[in-house]
């Protein structure tokens, strides 16, 4: 009862600070955001602590955490799990009040003063679905693959890819940012603050289309983090686009948009495309599994289950767990070693330094052919030790704040492609903290890169070309 105690004086602590957040900025992106660090940090703990006290009664009502704790290590609420959940609370508790002391109050309503920037709908869908049709180009080998050996997509792309992987990756995210951030402005068009583009009715037809191919092309191989990433970047986005004025209906189409393959995705990632083996020769395809591969079936019943009680709230958390009840050594800064080397290519350095979740991994003896995950504080524990995870946060939390104080400053941001940086920057920042809070500071170049910068350019470049073609007329 004293994991319980503490779990909820934590809680209240970290409520208040958000509402305090609240009171101050009235950003909803920022009560959003704490949410996600609470469900990946410290939401698990409400139910490992009850399995404790009842025998693991949680299975009766659908968790299904537990082949974790075989493959990787036992979880029970003792003096360690004490420290983890006060290491995780201290950890959000210093993003929070980092976020309190630096975020500056807005000194006058940027909204009324600011010229829309103008898209072109027809570029954003041009470029969201050629970069879905790249993406399947690259892993058409590894599609066949799954189809020949009944195996699923999800897996052998994972587990089995070449150097081409990470631009497979980033295509999917620019894919669905460009969908997504092109389809909210044509909803709110006729009231857009930041962002605004062309009314005409054809474009919703084209989008629709583009929102079946891309999301339909996600689900089957199995990726939701572009889908969960771009879905809450776009739901803050219609809010601010529309100066915080809610259309309700609007808000509850898109939802449905985004929430559907979220829902589908777990049950259906152990499908296996088997059917092209019918149409396309395979037979010199080879395939040498690592280690033995279980699924669980897809039924309407597990779907439900896994949904509502996702393992997302238990596999990162437990890191810590593993980190202090196997006395692992620090690393100091290996991470930081790591995030500099992955600049230069793959292809260009085939041996980089690995990151600190390889580290962990080998360390707890992880059963190799399942993604663990690793806790951001976790991470940064493992680098310098309880100083770690107050830098972490520290570090955590002035990004967010200055590319929240950003902006609130586009009125004195000259440069379009900045401007352009700064309108997505702090809610592409919060909808990426699942990606974040899920792996070590080397998370910080998907950030920057495929949150931020790369989204960013495509509207950019949509804008600029749109531009040209208003000037030639």
């Amino acid at each position: 009862m004293l994991h319980y105690l503490l779990l909820t004086s934590c809680t209240i602590i970290i409520v208040f600070l958000a509402w305090q957040i609240w009171k101050k900025t009235k950003q909803i992106a920022f009560i959003i955001g704490i949410g996600l660090l609470y469900y990946w940090s410290l939401l698990g703990s409400w139910f490992i602590i009850y399995d404790e006290l009842t025998l693991q009664n949680g299975k009766n009502f659908g968790l299904a955490y537990y082949d974790y704790l075989i493959k990787l290590f036992p979880v029970h609420a003792d003096k360690i799990y004490y420290l983890v959940i006060s290491y995780y609370s201290i950890f959000i508790i210093v993003i929070e009040l980092t976020v309190l002391y630096f975020t500056k109050k807005k000194e006058f309503n940027i909204e009324s003063n600011f010229k829309p920037i103008y898209i072109s709908h027809f570029w954003l869908i041009t470029f969201c679905l050629s970069a879905t049709i790249i993406s399947f180009i690259i892993i058409w080998t590894q599609i066949l693959i799954a189809a020949k050996f009944h195996q699923s997509v999800y897996y052998i792309t994972r587990n089995y890819h070449d150097n081409y992987y990470t631009i497979h990756q980033i295509l999917n995210q620019v894919a669905i940012v460009s969908l997504y951030i092109g389809f909210i402005t044509f909803l709110s068009s006729k009231s857009s603050t930041y962002l605004t583009g062309s009314q005409k009715n054809n474009y919703i037809w084209a989008y629709a289309i583009a929102i079946f191919i891309i999301e339909g092309y996600l689900l089957f191989i199995g990726n939701k983090r572009e889908i969960f990433f771009g879905g809450i970047l776009g739901i803050l986005f219609i809010i601010i686009n529309m100066n915080n004025r809610i259309n309700y209906k609007k808000l509850l189409v898109f939802f449905a948009i985004i929430i559907v393959p979220l829902f589908l995705n777990d049950g259906l990632r152990s499908y296996s495309p088997t059917f092209l083996t019918n149409y396309f020769n395979v037979s010199d395809l080879e395939f040498h599994p690592k280690e033995e591969i279980s699924y669980t079936t897809f039924t309407a019943k597990n779907t439900v289950f896994r949904f509502i009680f996702s393992n997302e709230m238990f596999v990162p958390h437990f890191s810590m767990y593993g980190i202090l009840s196997h006395n692992i050594p620090l690393t100091y800064g290996t991470s930081l070693v790591s995030l500099s080397a992955s600049i230069v290519p793959h292809f260009l350095w085939h041996d980089r330094p690995e990151g600190i979740y390889e580290y962990y991994a080998t360390q707890v003896n992880a059963k190799p052919g399942t993604g663990y995950t690793i806790h951001h504080a976790s991470a940064w524990y493992l680098n310098f030790g309880v100083l770690g995870i107050l830098l972490g946060a520290f570090i955590f939390g002035i990004i967010w704040t200055f590319l929240y104080n950003q902006f609130n400053n586009l009125l004195n941001i000259r440069f379009k492609f900045f401007k352009i940086i700064y309108i997505i920057g702090f809610i592409a920042f919060t909808s990426n903290i699942a990606s974040l809070i899920r792996g070590g500071p080397e998370a910080y170049k998907a950030l920057v890169f495929e949150a931020i910068l790369i989204p960013s350019f495509v509207i950019f470049v949509a804008s600029i070309i749109e531009s040209i073609i208003k000037k030639k007329h």
